[in-house]
């Protein structure tokens, strides 16, 4: 099997896994929505999702909802969710150019303190639907997504602080600060047009746009840590750390 997978948005992850076959077969479904927010209680904690088959053959699919948690590293941690959430059905079959609607329910704390995060998984089954028995060698194609569910609380806000910087090099040699953000608040937000302002000694510097790659756009879930590096410019590299000062801004998108 190889796979490919492409972030879609902030909070879609899409993999088509193409398994060597007898056949050739291309059956992806599509999803939406990719991401929904959840109230804990009442009318608003079901969120109903749409599965559309527009291909020419039957498609086999698996609803399963993780958990969710990230290190500092940004590595996703997942475990099954399957006892906070009321997922009907969770297996179907969708016969071609069909369509298939997905009741998603909430059922755990009524009353959580911070917004909780889980990943919607939703996946096609390898099932054979008699194709195999045609002649010719081919490609089957399979398609999952993994989107994002949000329990959100009452007035559950971001709130992100940078908490440690420090001098340092990369494994490529680069000199750079390496940057920990922490989401002190009780939401998740998007570090959408991030700019941080670097100020050593008598120089300042703007890092914004491309200057930010792989930290602008990232997704800080609420009480976590996620750390960064910044490369920088020989003229603040080589700066007396304790005169480095570090300022951002950001524009904070749900």
């Amino acid at each position: 099997m190889i796979a490919f997978s492409f972030w879609g948005t902030k909070r879609l992850i899409l993999t088509v896994a193409l398994w060597v076959t007898a056949v050739y077969s291309i059956s992806a479904f599509s999803l939406e929505p990719i991401t929904a927010d959840l109230e804990p209680s009442g009318s608003r904690s079901v969120q109903t999702f749409r599965l559309s088959n527009p291909s020419t053959q039957p498609i086999a699919i698996r609803i399963r909802i993780l958990t969710r948690q990230e290190d500092e590293a940004g590595q996703e941690v997942n475990t099954l969710a399957d006892d906070l959430f009321t997922v009907y059905p969770s297996r179907v079959l969708i016969n071609p150019n069909g369509i298939q609607l997905v009741r998603v329910q909430w059922k755990g704390d009524p009353n959580p303190a911070t917004e909780l995060a889980y990943r919607l998984v939703v996946e096609q089954m390898p099932v054979d639907f008699g194709e195999s028995k045609r002649e010719g060698g081919s490609i089957r194609i399979l398609t999952r997504y993994v989107g994002s569910l949000y329990v959100v609380p009452p007035h559950a806000r971001a709130d992100v602080r940078l908490v440690e910087q420090k001098l340092g090099t990369d494994s490529n040699g680069k000199e750079g600060l390496f940057l920990v953000f922490h989401n002190q608040g009780t939401a998740h937000t998007i570090l959408s047009d991030l700019t941080i302002e670097v100020g050593g000694g008598d120089t300042k510097i703007l890092f914004q746009g491309d200057d930010l790659q792989g930290i602008s756009g990232e997704n800080l879930l609420s009480g976590a840590r996620k750390a960064f590096f910044l490369p920088l410019p020989e003229e603040l590299a080589n700066s007396d750390p304790s005169a480095i000062v570090v300022n951002f801004w950001y524009e904070a998108v749900r």
